[in-house]
């Protein structure tokens, strides 16, 4: 990389490290500063996490995951996932550096997701993407947790409970391997935010009349 487009890109990470969101009014209204479920990932610190795609080696494809301040919800950071492709399909892997532990026993996940699109007035040039949690079991087999496809422009909380066969694969332990992001065949960079990645065990309505 020469000097003045190593200076160009050092002004442009700071830049980017100076901008610092605003929190979704209806969080400070409240006075929430804490999310409800103690999250396994945060994203404070992105060091070592990386991002896989089906087909890196031809070129047709860009992602880049790291740490932001654009958009805010819980803690100083969240992470922002950069990515564009041209062809006519997409698969990409945010990886940690090795696979997380979920030491609770949990049958629940919620991961806040900032969106880039409305579904009722959908963009062709923002295809929607679908995200799914993949999971490793006690046995090693993956196990990939079906969230949403996003459809939204601002912070939206994905919570999906596990079926009763997810739930009977990770009752030994499981560990969290990464978030699958597909669809995205955009031809210019589109960008997603990730906050408090959740695992936990659901309050059903039947436990609740019980506890009062």
């Amino acid at each position: 990389m020469g000097t003045l487009a190593l200076l160009l890109w050092t002004a442009l990470a700071t830049n980017a490290e100076k901008t610092v969101g605003s929190r979704p009014y209806e969080l400070e209204w409240a006075g929430r500063t804490e999310d409800a479920y103690p999250p396994l990932v945060a994203f404070e610190d992105l060091q070592g996490w990386s991002v896989a795609s089906e087909d890196e080696s031809s070129g047709l494809h860009f992602a880049r995951f790291e740490r932001s301040r654009e958009q805010q919800i819980w803690g100083d950071y969240v992470g922002k996932l950069t990515y564009r492709r041209r062809g006519t399909r997409s698969a990409l892997e945010i990886r940690p550096p090795q696979p997380i532990p979920i030491a609770r026993p949990f049958d629940a996940v919620t991961l806040w997701v900032y969106g880039n699109n409305w579904g009722w007035a959908p963009d062709p040039r923002t295809p929607q993407v679908t995200i799914r949690v993949l999971l490793e079991d006690a046995s090693g087999d993956e196990l990939a947790v079906y969230l949403c496809r996003v459809d939204w422009k601002e912070w939206n909380l994905l919570h999906r409970r596990l079926s009763p066969g997810e739930i009977e694969r990770v009752r030994e332990g499981a560990r969290f391997k990464a978030i699958a992001v597909s669809g995205g065949t955009n031809l210019k960079d589109r960008v997603l935010y990730f906050d408090n990645l959740a695992f936990f065990t659901a309050v059903t309505t039947d436990r609740a009349a019980e506890a009062l």
